[in-house]
């Protein structure tokens, strides 16, 4: 084949049909999970299935709260249901800019009794990367503040009717005398980690 004939050869064999992608059948690129889901804070929850990594640099938190302090520590039929999906700020890091947190009641609640299931943003108060392995306590509250999320590397504690001032307690009580009433909080059973 003499080579005053390939141009026309070359220009043949575009125009036949055939498997090459064309521009109009090409897919568009996934979202890109966050990697914030492996950040320091949120590792032994992610080692028991409980976090989630999104698109749109977001990651979801699903956890079953069934300790509470009015039960002075002990699992029971009664918990509430939390699922928070941390949004992310623009940047290094993983700068918390806001949590939208839904919680449902569940268990051995009678009939007439049910709360409907609540959707609330929380926001951290002052700057809060969950990437710095140097962060040991996450607090994230409601505009009202008057329900509040703590997230610890062990363990998350959640807080509803929260009076304003009021410590987090992210303990049992105790029983001594002068201790605060406010604020105990449901937290995770260790039973439900893998670690």
């Amino acid at each position: 084949m003499s080579l005053k004939h390939a141009p026309a050869l070359f220009a043949l064999l575009l125009s036949l049909p055939g498997e090459a992608p064309r521009a109009a059948d090409a897919k568009p690129a996934a979202p890109v999970p966050s990697t914030c889901a492996q950040a320091p804070l949120f590792q032994r929850y992610a080692r028991s299935g409980m976090v989630e990594s999104l698109p749109g640099n977001k990651v979801r938190l699903s956890v079953m709260a069934d300790v509470h302090g009015e039960d002075c520590g002990t699992p029971d039929c009664y918990f509430t249901q939390v699922r928070a999906v941390f949004h992310f700020a623009e940047g290094k890091g993983c700068r918390v800019r806001e949590v939208e947190v839904s919680t449902e009641d569940g268990g051995c609640i009678p009939e007439g009794s049910r709360v409907p299931p609540k959707r609330e943003a929380f926001f951290p108060k002052g700057p809060a990367d969950v990437a710095d392995p140097a962060l040991v306590q996450l607090t994230l509250r409601t505009r009202k503040a008057d329900r509040a999320l703590v997230l610890l590397p062990r363990n998350l504690f959640f807080f509803e009717d929260v009076k304003a001032g009021a410590p987090l307690h992210t303990t049992l009580p105790t029983g001594e005398a002068g201790e605060d009433a406010c604020c105990w909080a449901a937290s995770i059973a260790e039973s439900h980690f893998r670690d």
